[in-house]
């Protein structure tokens, strides 16, 4: 009805043009004709008194074929303005989305499935006072130049309860859950507080054909004073995600911060954070079972088509063994050459190698995306073997990968999950547990590197119950493999265990780390230009287990936890008011 509404636009423009064509002959013939009828008649049988009798003739049949076209044309005129009307009538009596059509698309889903200009529907129109107001209002950002800048972000409100004393503030220590005995253990924690608020700025332009945007993201997690809870609460502000992207035709390019190609995407395989599958939860550490990080990396993607793209790219290493790891005693020296929680000067061997390939189509109006992922990671060190007077390099490879997909069961209803196996990629299981173990060799005179055996899974449902409410369970679990053997450098103590995971271990080896999360989203108003206001629930409940219990020693660590909070919203374009917002 939109097309056959514009058809009959043109038609009426078209009419009215030769219309005024016939009329403006009308008036150029007409004072000529009256001229000739006016003037005296005289009799004259002469050759150019013939002529002008004939010409007048003539003029006179062009005057009444004239009016008679005038006169049809009037008449189709007025049959397209009944048709317009009642055409226009028709699309009025049309029963609105809330009485039974589909509602239009939401503004957010726009940016995955944009309306295409070749459509045969499509017709540029003048904007209308709402589109002004539209392009003005601070969702759709600021213009300097030719770029747009929207900010982002929200002002946050949050109250934490955990059962035991984690110790934690608003990321939640996975990897030292207390035990039942221990004093930490038997006691509960209560926190409030505003650090998990954000701001954001996202820059887009356009440069000799290639779309380009800068993204630039931080919140107030940094590295706090141990006593940062006294008085004033000065928590330090810390960089989270700043990268710049940029996308010609089917090849897209990206550097600076970004979330690892590990992170499972809801669709397709870029950058921006309303399209990871990163869980509702509130968690700053997101949840269990979920590989990923925010590290800095170059990549290269290339979009097929529609349905698939693939890239490769590389991001920053950390061989990483925590406290986790028990060295060899006459090479405990090689500690500080890994990250072990104490310093941050890791001797990384070489960057982090990943690719990824996403599937995404829509099945019914449903969508469904599909993707794999994986990575090469090393890890080396260098010692002084016994008896010798040089120093010795040593080199470990590992890697992995990881499977993700969601899929829309039902509108509003979602299925997702993900899969993930590696040698060495506790990098990306938030350090829960050890990349790799330093293993002696049988005479004690020197060292290996072997990497440690680490796989999560996760699995959920996200129900969009309400354009208000949002409500999602999960559940993850991470594990760790066991690497460990006698310390044949131990001289004082023969054949005391080492590595991770073996006879006599601490309760810090983890073997498995279970959670089970349920979150409650309530959206009590939003609006396209002055944002949103929200509330929060996150209920979890986790469990640790250890490779070694000792003798009357609990089995397992439990913790309940509540996350409680109000949220405003900034305006945005970036995908955190319209949808449900991303909070991690």
């Amino acid at each position: 009805m939109a097309y056959s509404r514009v058809e009959h636009g043109y038609r009426r423009e078209r009419v009215l043009k030769m219309l005024s064509l016939r009329i403006l002959c009308l008036f150029l013939i007409a004072p000529s004709v009256l001229c000739a009828q006016s003037s005296p008649e005289k009799v004259d049988s002469s050759p150019n008194n013939s002529d002008v009798a004939t010409e007048l003739k003539t003029l006179r049949e062009a005057l009444m074929q004239t009016q008679k076209q005038v006169a049809a044309q009037q008449r189709e005129i007025e049959t397209l303005k009944a048709q317009s009307n009642a055409g226009s009538l028709s699309s009025s009596n049309r029963p609105s989305p809330a009485e039974g059509e589909a509602s239009a698309p939401d503004p957010a889903s726009a940016s995955i499935q944009p309306a295409s200009v070749h459509s045969a529907a499509y017709v540029r129109q003048q904007p209308t006072q709402q589109d002004q107001e539209k392009a003005q209002s601070p969702a759709q950002g600021f213009k300097i130049g030719d770029a747009v800048l929207t900010p982002g972000g929200f002002v946050d409100f949050e109250n934490i309860f955990r059962t035991t004393n984690t110790q934690s503030n608003i990321a939640t220590s996975f990897a030292s859950i207390p035990f039942s005995n221990t004093p930490q253990g038997n006691i509960s924690e209560f926190r409030t507080t505003a650090q998990y608020s954000r701001l954001n700025l996202m820059v887009k332009d356009k440069f000799r054909g290639a779309e380009i945007i800068g993204y630039v993201e931080g919140d107030f997690s940094g590295n706090d004073a141990p006593g940062v809870y006294q008085s004033v609460n000065p928590h330090t502000n810390r960089l989270r995600l700043y990268f710049g992207d940029s996308r010609r035709g089917k090849w897209e390019f990206l550097g600076g911060q970004t979330w690892s190609w590990l992170t499972p995407n809801r669709t397709g395989i870029g950058p921006i954070p309303a399209d990871l599958a990163i869980t509702y939860n509130e968690d700053q550490n997101i949840g269990v079972g979920l590989a990923y990080t925010r590290a800095a990396e170059f990549r290269v993607a290339y979009h097929a088509n529609e349905h698939w793209a693939m890239g490769v790219g590389i991001e920053t290493s950390n061989q990483f063994i925590g406290t986790f790891v028990a060295l060899p005693a006459a090479f405990t020296s090689v500690g500080p050459q890994f990250d072990n929680g104490s310093q941050i000067g890791a001797a990384n061997a070489f960057p982090d190698i990943l690719s990824k390939v996403t599937y995404d189509r829509d099945f019914s109006g449903r969508h469904f995306h599909a993707e794999a992922a994986g990575f090469v990671t090393g890890a080396h060190a260098t010692v002084k073997p016994v008896g010798e007077g040089s120093f010795k390099q040593h080199l470990a490879v590992g890697g992995g990968g990881q499977f993700a997909a969601n899929y829309e069961l039902l509108p509003k209803l979602v299925l997702l999950g993900n899969i993930f196996w590696s040698d060495g990629g506790a990098h990306y299981l938030v350090a829960t547990g050890p990349q790799l173990v330093v293993r002696p060799n049988l005479a004690g005179t020197d060292i290996s590197l072997s990497m440690v055996h680490a796989g999560a899974a996760s699995a959920g449902i996200e129900w969009r119950a309400t354009d208000k409410q949002a409500f999602a369970v999960y559940y993850g679990a991470d594990y760790f493999g066991r690497n460990f053997f006698p310390d044949t450098t131990n001289t004082a103590e023969p054949g005391t265990i080492i590595g991770y995971g073996g006879p006599g271990s601490p309760n810090t080896n983890n073997r498995a780390i279970q959670q089970a999360t349920f979150d409650w989203l309530q959206t009590f108003w939003k609006d396209p230009r002055y944002g949103a206001l929200q509330s929060y629930v996150q209920y979890s409940y986790l469990t640790r287990a250890p490779w070694f219990v000792a003798p009357d020693a609990p089995k397992n660590a439990h913790l309940s936890m509540v996350y409680f909070g109000v949220r405003y919203v900034l305006p945005s374009t970036s995908g955190t008011l319209l949808r449900v917002p991303y909070p991690n």
